[in-house]
């Protein structure tokens, strides 16, 4: 990496996705940060919605042991004052985001200056109007 290390928060699509074998530019971006064991964080929201979709106890154990391997960050309560901030300023702008989640996740990105992981395009609509740095090829 170029320049000073920097921490990343992957999201729980990419993490589902990397679980389950499927193959894009962010689980071969994921597959290469752990092979480096470059410094990834996680949030407990993503913990949660990542282990929620394991069918199985095997599967489940293992995604937990992996994740709670990571550094959390656990955003503080002007962290969720400051995304529902977020929301209403993207609605403000016309701009439609699906939930609250990932305005908690984004407003923890820009609060820890983080990268964020994600194909989601509601987080690219969250760049447009805050300084969420998002990873691209």
């Amino acid at each position: 990496m170029e320049g000073h290390a920097t921490v990343m928060i992957v999201d729980s699509t990419v993490w589902a996705d990397y679980f389950n074998g499927l193959e894009s530019p962010y689980t071969d971006r994921l597959d290469r940060a752990l092979a480096e064991e470059e410094d990834i964080a996680i949030l407990p929201l993503i913990i949660a919605e990542v282990l929620q979709g394991f069918r199985t106890e095997a599967g489940f154990l293992k995604a937990r042991d992996l994740l709670l391997g990571l550094s959390v960050l656990v955003p503080s309560v002007e962290c969720h004052v400051e995304a529902a901030r977020l929301f209403r300023r993207l609605r403000g702008r016309g701009i439609t985001v699906r939930g609250t989640i990932d305005c908690i996740i984004a407003q923890t990105c820009l609060e820890h200056d983080v990268e964020l992981l994600s194909p989601d395009v509601d987080f690219r609509r969250i760049a447009e109007v805050a300084r969420l740095r998002l990873w691209s090829r």
